[in-house]
């Protein structure tokens, strides 16, 4: 759609004073009508009225009138019509074939930008403890980070994965203690993850009741800071063992990591920070405690405790000093929940005041939480919802309702999968983040509704289609200006959808809200379903070269909604 901007913008521009308005200005100015009746780019003439001294409403009816030469001079525009303040132009058949036959020609890169070359963007998400399962918690910043790395390397950015574990702190000692008291080996090969968190659960059930407990725990965390070495050689298989247990539940989900840095990495870095906070006069004591005294209002932020401890700020500070010398980013994205606001604002603050003139290229991509319709979720932990808990009920829930809809149907096993797991994936990504995610099992794996099973059988109904036997022999060509259909409402809906790709990526990077590129394919699959009713693909008497550029149009939607849907972190299945 780019290209068509383009034309429209200097179009517009040969018709004005080009002294007062530049093409960028006019470019960045267009929009999608609201209507689309009214036509597929608008131009809001609001831009214009101030340097013209004219109305809105006056200025678009003047241009009405002067670009009807111009219009009649490019291949790519079939009309212009004022509709109050706003210019409205018209895409011709001509242009909608153009678009068809540019994403059969790129496929995979289509929509993708170089709008993010030179640009460099670290973004840390998911981010558990080491030695505890992945709870729901854990599963929107896990998703968002995921799709916003995808999302920003369509867009030619260059980006850094960074999962900041959670392997350093008391817990460790409780989960020591616990293996070395009654430790089994072979449960420990065999469900590290799901172990060494049942460890660490009775350990803190005995420890309220016998003070002993606790104490030896703190000990052996105490040796564990202290370097003990047979210690330390336990703490560190635990935390490999837990990246690899992790890393089976992310593989799930499409999520992967160019690097894993755990709290511990940072921790020799915490002298040289402090050093730093007293030469630059920061450091102040309060209370006993080491702070750093922030904006009015804000509380300060803790450095050190009165036992001299470091916290979480402390190595947020650490860690984020040396992800600037290490990867020179242009901007770190936190993929962190709304609750850790105050944290986070505290330690950008500090890194200001530090000046640090980088401090402003940090972001915290906030986000809302899970509310469940039905109540608590049942956990067999009875404490926490695990994620992959989550994942297997709506694999078997998508199971049931494959057996009833289509029980013949081949790997139900594999297809339950990907329904189930996507299914959860796109009810979180189609919520605006900073919102709240309902899980409703109903409404989230409904064929039929606006969900992500709707969207994967609107895959495997394009692909039934381009896969039929009616078909065999058949290619997949560029539709012509001269076919009828092309000029069928429901045919041109679907084209300009799948234009608007590019569009949609640009404002989700913007923004940060993969929920832009999850209505977009919302959108894409009704205008596809509005194609499939009212234009017949395999019409009996069509000459072959007729269905073969329906067919381009059906490889055409194929191509963008799979990768959109890859883009959310989604699979899909070739039936269902």
């Amino acid at each position: 759609m780019k290209e068509f901007f383009t034309t429209v913008s200097r179009i517009i521009l040969n018709n004005i004073d080009p002294d007062l308005f530049s093409e960028s200005e006019i470019q960045s100015s267009l929009e999608r009508p609201q209507n689309a009746d009214h036509g597929d780019i608008a131009f809001p003439c609001f831009v214009l009225a101030k340097k013209l001294k004219k109305a809105p409403v006056q200025i678009a009816k003047e241009l009405e009138q002067k670009l009807v030469s111009s219009i009649s001079s490019t291949e790519d525009l079939a009309s212009c019509l004022a509709t109050g303040p706003y210019l409205n132009f018209k895409l011709s058949p001509k242009a909608l074939c153009k678009i068809v036959n540019q994403v059969l020609i790129e496929k995979d890169s289509f929509g993708n930008s170089t709008i993010g070359q030179s640009q460099k963007i670290l973004i840390e998400y998911s981010s558990p403890n080491v030695a505890k399962e992945l709870h729901i918690g854990h599963f929107r910043n896990t998703i968002l980070g995921q799709s916003l790395t995808n999302i920003y390397r369509s867009q030619g950015y260059e980006v850094i994965s960074l999962n900041h574990l959670g392997d350093w702190g008391a817990q460790f000692g409780k989960v020591a203690y616990g293996y070395l008291h009654y430790g089994n080996e072979e449960e420990l090969k065999k469900s590290p993850l799901s172990y060494l968190m049942s460890l660490y659960i009775k350990v803190s059930a005995e420890a309220e009741s016998n003070p002993q407990v606790e104490i030896e725990s703190k000990n052996l965390s105490k040796k564990i800071e202290e370097k003990d070495p047979e210690l330390i050689k336990l703490w560190k298989r635990f935390c490999e063992l837990s990246i690899n247990g992790l890393k089976l539940v992310y593989e799930r989900l499409g999520v992967y990591f160019d690097h894993y840095i755990g709290e511990s990495f940072y921790m020799d870095k915490v002298d040289s920070l402090i050093q730093s906070l007293k030469e630059k006069n920061l450091l102040e004591e309060s209370d006993g405690a080491q702070v750093v005294f922030l904006k009015e209002g804000d509380p300060p932020c803790l450095i050190l405790t009165r036992e001299g401890t470091s916290l979480y700020a402390t190595r947020d500070l650490a860690a984020a000093i040396w992800r600037k010398q290490e990867f020179q980013f242009n901007r770190c994205l936190y993929v962190v929940g709304s609750e850790q606001k105050l944290h986070l604002s505290q330690v950008f603050q500090v890194l200001e005041k530090m000046k640090y003139d980088w401090s402003s290229q940090l972001e915290h991509i906030a986000y809302g939480l899970y509310r469940f319709k039905d109540g608590k979720f049942s956990t067999r932990k009875g404490r926490v919802i695990l994620a992959e808990e989550v994942l297997n009920e709506a694999v078997d829930k998508a199971k049931q309702i494959i057996e009833e809809k289509n029980p013949q149907l081949a790997d139900k096993a594999k297809v339950a999968e990907i329904v189930g797991v996507g299914a959860v994936v796109f009810n979180d990504l189609s919520t605006e983040r900073a919102k709240d995610v309902e899980f409703d099992w109903n409404r989230i794996l409904d064929f039929e509704g606006d969900t992500g099973p709707y969207l994967q059988y609107s895959y495997a109904r394009a692909t039934s289609i381009l896969q039929s036997d009616k078909v065999h022999g058949y290619v997949s060509k560029s539709p012509k200006p001269e076919s009828t259909w092309i000029h069928e409402k429901a045919t041109h809906e679907l084209i300009k959808q799948i234009a608007f790709l590019e569009s949609n990526l640009s404002a989700s990077v913007r923004l940060n809200k993969p929920s832009i590129v999850a209505n977009y394919a919302i959108d894409l699959a009704h205008r596809f379903s509005s194609f499939y009713q009212q234009i017949r693909i395999l019409e009996t008497n069509a000459s072959k070269e007729d269905t073969e550029q329906k067919l381009g149009l059906v490889s055409a939607y194929r191509i963008v909604l799979e990768k959109t849907l890859h883009l959310l972190c989604m699979k899909v299945p070739e039936k269902m």
